[in-house]
């Protein structure tokens, strides 16, 4: 008597994706193993290495077919990327419709690192280059991703995650930036139903950014180099936000708290290159006031809201650091193995579909991603459970079922 070898998880991975749609761009073959990574990442957790997908599969996948399948096999990732940021425009966009809330586009960039290969390396991973590693305070061997998320309230998806590559360039034979790829990211969404607010650290704080921004019918809420220059209409010259900064008597700032955090805040109403009316606000920690090493300045283009609505909706962009450290503890994200740039392109597609699917893919509703990974979790066990028994109760062997599972002593040798 042989096993049934009907996978946990099968229906409601399966359903999921054919609600993306995903079953107009890819062959039953090719939604085979777009199921076994979401089921291998989601049921048992992902190290990055293909030979893992294939291992945490209750079927005869190979290692070999998963490499095709990411590295060769004739599948469009943008027509698949599309359908995954429809499904997340149309989620986001309802969720504010419904709620009432303000959506964030928050835009951020992290570094994939990789050991830099030697140079008799034959194949060494695509398109690495060195980058500035904010976090380590140097530069770092590995790939630079500008990713974008999508904010509803405490619901948070991933629209975009884009190779920074420093070599690319466009059809006017210039260099592509990651001020480029979040021009591009902005200029693709529609507009917000309610409110928006497109979020950055200060590298994202451009012009051009913001303006952008603006043309979408966002608001822009971000950090700001404190070179900038601002025009205070109690000097009659220009300073930069550092120097007019030592000018500014204690009396005229505010205390402002953020987050159980207090903070000396001087809010500016006025011109900045490029802008007639913004706010910026200039602050210090309450116990480091003047100390130009602990000086920080935001901008908001809302110029309605107070300074405490500033630094709250500033505070959101968090989410994405979160986001990226999620990624990379549950899904991988830094610890592929593949070395084309194809395949890493669909690599971090299939990572972002796998979220989409612990967000909205496992209840009537939506789920935190954390929480929707342990729900996830916990029913796989479940059902692998439940699983094992009635082939226990229709007389299967152990052996059988452990062969299924890949828990056999033949399997591991």
């Amino acid at each position: 008597m042989s096993t049934e070898n009907n996978i946990p998880y099968n229906n409601e991975i399966n359903n999921f994706i054919i609600k993306l749609g995903l079953s107009l761009y890819l062959t039953l073959p090719q939604l085979k193993h777009v199921f076994e990574f979401i089921f291998a990442t989601v049921g048992r957790g992902y190290n990055g290495k293909v030979t893992h997908i294939a291992e945490n599969c209750y079927q005869s996948t190979y290692r070999t077919s998963v490499g095709k399948f990411l590295s060769e096999s004739p599948w469009n990732e943008d027509y698949i990327l599309r359908a995954l940021q429809k499904f997340a425009v149309n989620k986001i966009w309802q969720l504010s419709r419904d709620t009432r809330k303000p959506i964030y586009v928050i835009i951020d960039d992290t570094i994939c690192e990789k050991t830099k290969p030697s140079s008799r390396a034959k194949n060494p991973i695509e398109k690495c280059q060195f980058h500035q590693s904010h976090l380590e305070n140097k530069k770092v061997y590995g790939h630079q991703i500008v990713g974008a998320l999508l904010q509803c309230g405490d619901v948070t998806i991933p629209y975009q995650l884009t190779l920074y590559d420093k070599t690319k360039i466009d059809k006017d034979n210039k260099k592509i930036t990651k001020i480029d790829i979040a021009v591009a990211i902005i200029s693709s969404l529609p507009k917000p139903p309610i409110q928006g607010f497109v979020l950055g650290d200060s590298w994202y704080s451009a012009e051009i950014i913001i303006k952008s921004a603006k043309a979408k019918g966002f608001e822009y809420i971000g950090a700001l180099k404190t070179n900038r220059v601002i025009y205070p209409k109690c000097s009659r010259m220009n300073h930069k936000i550092n120097g007019f900064a030592k000018t500014i008597n204690k009396e005229e700032f505010h205390l402002v708290t953020v987050n159980k955090h207090s903070y000396y805040v001087y809010r500016y109403e006025g011109k900045i290159n490029g802008f007639k009316k913004v706010v910026v606000l200039i602050s210090y920690p309450k116990e480091a006031l003047y100390n130009e090493k602990a000086l920080k300045s935001f901008i908001s283009t809302d110029i309605n809201l107070t300074t405490e609505e500033i630094l709250f909706q500033y505070r959101e962009r968090w989410t994405i650091e979160v986001f990226f450290r999620q990624n990379k503890m549950e899904l991988g994200f830094d610890n592929y193995q593949v070395r084309s740039e194809r395949a890493i392109k669909r690599f971090w597609i299939l990572t972002q579909l796998t979220y989409l699917y612990c967000t909205f893919g496992i209840n009537t509703t939506y789920s935190k991603f954390g929480k929707g990974l342990k729900t996830a979790r916990k029913q796989f066990q479940q059902e692998l459970i439940i699983w094992v028994h009635i082939q226990a109760q229709k007389g299967i062997s152990l052996d059988a079922i452990l062969e299924v599972l890949k828990l056999s002593k033949n399997k591991c040798a």
